[in-house]
């Protein structure tokens, strides 16, 4: 073979390859970004579930604390699916006659768990304690929005890294900082308090929270605070 034959084979395999292989690799980032249905991060996904659980009527209008389906998130780091037993405390007497509580009376008798849809998730990389957050007075409604109204939930906030840390910087400023949902529940108790709130939600200032929860985030300064 020639020195100019030689010399084409070098560029070819050391130039022009390896752009091929970054053209490539751009194409299909791209086509990912453009048509793959990315449900875990959009803002907005709100998937049709196995039964029509209304947030709107079970939070909004009845005021049921989103702590009595998920209890979990005040004590460990995960939120948790209610179980269907939950629902059955309820439900073994309250509209058995309404299919979509027929199918949660038909989960129960053949012990078989209701495929809840999952909507708000963060990649396995990223660890976040929900117990921590609503210790320290942080609303569901922060970062959920308002599911109060919502008859099909959907994922109202980014969830990405970059809105974390803007969380931070501006709840560090905040200290005593009440939450709507201990508003919501003392309204349960208080007729008059529920016709104030009804009249001034979007406004409320809440109740004051816990004495010794201190809303004051944390200055995130290392990458282990939330990747361990």
């Amino acid at each position: 073979m020639s020195t100019l034959g030689k010399k084409l084979d070098f560029y070819a395999f050391k130039i022009v390859v390896p752009l091929l292989g970054i053209a490539l690799l751009g194409a299909l980032i791209l086509g990912y970004v453009a048509f793959f249905p990315n449900k875990f991060t959009d803002v907005g996904y709100a998937p049709t579930q196995p039964i029509a659980y209304s947030h709107k009527l079970h939070a909004g209008d009845l005021k049921i604390s989103c702590f009595y389906c998920h209890g979990n998130a005040e004590k460990t780091h995960k939120a948790g699916i209610p179980s269907t037993q939950v629902c059955m405390n309820c439900h073994s007497v309250v509209k058995r006659d309404s299919p979509e509580v027929q199918k949660i009376i038909d989960s129960f008798e053949n012990n078989k768990p209701i495929e809840w849809v999952r909507i708000h998730q963060l990649p396995d990389f990223v660890h976040f304690k929900h117990n921590v957050h609503i210790q320290k007075g942080v609303s569901c409604f922060d970062c959920h929005g308002r599911v109060d109204k919502m008859e099909v939930v959907r994922q109202e906030k980014p969830l990405s890294m970059g809105w974390c840390f803007e969380c931070h910087r501006i709840q560090n400023e905040l200290v005593k900082s009440p939450r709507l949902e201990d508003a919501i529940e003392r309204a349960t108790k208080d007729e008059a308090f529920l016709e104030q709130l009804n009249h001034n939600i979007e406004n409320y200032k809440g109740t004051t929270w816990v004495k010794g929860h201190d809303r004051r985030a944390c200055v995130i300064e290392h990458c282990s605070y939330c990747h361990y």
